[in-house]
């Protein structure tokens, strides 16, 4: 019987969902949080499975003789990258399994940004009523529009054919660059970043949290950008200074935002962002949907059966590939 330990402790449903996907002659249990127990769990494990937040620093100590770490996220970081190379340990994300969800979320966000959504909602709660002048109205259309996609990830890639319908005109920049023929069957045009802030009408972050991409929205790259953009991320919260964000919708020198992460998590309730009018918040709820967790694990134990077989796994991280 081979060893899966799982970390952190998830709600009972999704667990559940996890236990009835298990593949046979593997065992899955939780991993303790007091230190012992959880030494000889890892110890005495081959694979772990979870999230980030599962992962403590001492853990590391204690994988030698962990095969694979495999993720239910798509994110990494603030992973020890360099103890697991040391290691010979792969990190392996999920495989797009909530690609669909965050793609979802992002142009639910474009739209309720562009219509106005909450502000709507709001006033109808109020018992009150729009104005009955026509053309007072202050929400726009999606239709039309240029969509930068930061990140041409699965993500990237799932939300350009998502919005294949919404007769925009889809731009992106990110290092790896698709084929000619998957660019254009996406029909995505390449830009660099800089001509991509200038261009585009909305402007969505799907790229990871690393030294490159860090703070990559900043004073900087918000004054190139249209007055009338918009702004969604739906990523890490560390792409953005939220400091520089704030003034820049403060002052209007772009027109709203989409935020579903934060620097900070969970935000300080004080969060400057929180008081402006022209921003479209969530809790980082952007990947969890119900129809994720199936895919998720479904994805997750493909890889473990991958290298208990021992094949290559799949969705290794860029930096341990």
């Amino acid at each position: 019987m081979k060893k899966i330990v799982f970390g952190p402790e998830i709600a009972p449903a999704a667990w559940g969902i996890g236990q009835s996907l298990l593949p046979e002659g593997f065992s899955i249990e939780t991993l303790s949080l007091s230190p012992d127990q959880r030494i000889e769990q890892l110890e005495s494990a081959e694979f772990y499975m979870g999230f980030r937040g599962g992962v403590q620093d001492r853990d590391y100590d204690h994988m030698r003789n962990i095969k694979l770490i495999q993720f239910l996220s798509a994110g990494y970081d603030g992973m020890n990258l360099e103890k697991l190379r040391t290691l010979g340990i792969p990190l392996c994300n999920n495989g797009g399994a909530n690609s669909y969800a965050v793609a979802e979320h992002a142009i639910m966000l474009m739209l309720a940004v562009s219509r106005q959504l909450p502000d709507l909602d709001r006033l109808l709660r109020e018992g009150k009523w729009k104005s009955s002048k026509f053309g007072q109205e202050e929400e726009h259309e999606v239709a039309g529009k240029t969509i930068g996609i930061v990140g041409l990830g699965m993500i990237g890639k799932t939300l350009a054919r998502r919005l294949a319908g919404f007769e925009v005109k889809l731009i992106y920049t990110d290092p790896v660059r698709p084929s000619p023929e998957e660019a254009k069957k996406l029909n995505v045009d390449y830009r660099a970043p800089d001509d991509l802030f200038r261009e585009a009408d909305i402007v969505t972050l799907h790229a990871p949290f690393d030294h490159t991409t860090h703070h990559m929205i900043c004073e900087r790259t918000l004054n190139l950008m249209k007055r009338d953009a918009i702004l969604i991320n739906c990523a890490r919260g560390e792409l953005v200074n939220e400091a520089d964000l704030y003034q820049a919708l403060k002052t209007k020198r772009i027109w709203a935002a989409g935020l579903d992460v934060f620097d900070k998590e969970p935000p300080d309730p004080k969060n400057p962002l929180f008081t402006l009018p022209n921003t479209v918040l969530s809790p980082h709820a952007a990947g969890p949907t119900w129809e994720s967790w199936p895919k998720r694990f479904g994805h997750s134990y493909q890889n473990v059966q991958r290298v208990a077989r021992g094949e290559k796994p799949l969705w290794v991280v860029p930096e341990l590939r």
